[in-house]
């Protein structure tokens, strides 16, 4: 029984490939500006949201560009910034000599506290609208690009 195939070309392989190259530093690119906007309005919501007697909590919060960030199974890439709050300036210790980080007790509360949330309520107050926003300019980067 004969076999019918087809061989498939593509001609301007070169061409082809500076297209995708000029079109991924496009995309990067404005995933890049999208998610800085991003970060610097969820760090302002943060800030907002912050109890207003931790001084050094609400300075401590930043926004830190990233190309990898850390997960269970090991370092991943990535292309966007991190929102951070606490640094060395918001530890603080128990009774019994143990440091803890202050922005992580205000937010999660302890069995003598309660909790003040004020991180993760800013994030999920903006991230429909930051994701869109970056979806929204990654397709154009990529069909200007």
């Amino acid at each position: 029984m004969p076999i019918l195939g087809v061989l498939l070309m593509v001609n301007g392989i070169p061409q082809m490939q500076a297209m995708f190259r000029r079109k991924a530093k496009a995309v990067i690119a404005a995933a890049r500006t999208s998610a800085k906007q991003g970060g610097d309005e969820v760090a302002d919501a943060v800030r907002y949201l912050a109890p207003r007697d931790q001084g050094e909590l609400v300075a401590s919060v930043r926004v830190e560009q990233a190309d990898t960030v850390k997960t269970r199974k090991g370092d991943r890439e990535f292309i966007g910034v991190i929102v951070k709050a606490g640094d060395a300036s918001t530890t603080i210790s128990n009774d019994a000599g143990e440091i803890f980080q202050n922005a992580r007790i205000q937010e999660f509360g302890t069995k003598n506290m309660p909790a003040n949330p004020f991180f993760f309520p800013a994030w999920r107050l903006n991230r429909a609208r930051i994701r869109s926003r970056i979806s929204g300019s990654v397709s154009k980067a990529w069909k200007n690009g």
